[in-house]
């Protein structure tokens, strides 16, 4: 009997769009992009470079811009995951290191006024891209 996909990466996708929708209507003609994401790597990262040269377009950084950017890496790695059917680790262990993306920014953020001028938001996107490249070098 074949193991039917598995489509977890469907709900990180919704909520980003929400996300989306929320900041520009338009930003709705990604959608397709972002279900072909999920099915194909090369074009999950066109995907994720597109929804950051939108954020920085439209200037939205902070936390609003790091949940965006990691909803768009949860959902293309969590589409990656779906194709091999791993075992329910991998997914764990992909939220864990997403979500440690967030007390990184927290921590810039407290120490961006004693250091010299650092934007706090790329500094997290930077980490939570390290630590993304960590956890697939580790899990593979």
């Amino acid at each position: 009997m074949k193991i039917k996909r598995r489509l977890y990466s469907l709900i990180p996708l919704v909520l980003l769009f929400v996300l989306l929708w929320r900041l520009d209507h338009r930003t709705l003609l990604l959608i397709p992009l972002g279900l072909m994401a999920i099915q194909w790597y090369f074009i999950g990262t066109l995907f994720l470079v597109s929804v950051g040269a939108y954020l920085i377009y439209t200037k939205t950084g902070g936390l609003y811009g790091l949940v965006v950017m990691s909803l768009a890496v949860m959902a293309i790695e969590l589409g990656y995951l779906d194709r091999e059917r791993s075992p329910l680790e991998h997914y764990a262990i992909l939220i864990a290191v997403t979500l440690l993306a967030f007390p990184t920014y927290l921590a810039m953020t407290s120490l961006s006024p004693v250091l010299p001028r650092l934007e706090v938001t790329a500094i997290a996107a930077l980490l939570l891209i390290v630590l993304y490249l960590f956890a697939r070098l580790a899990t593979d």
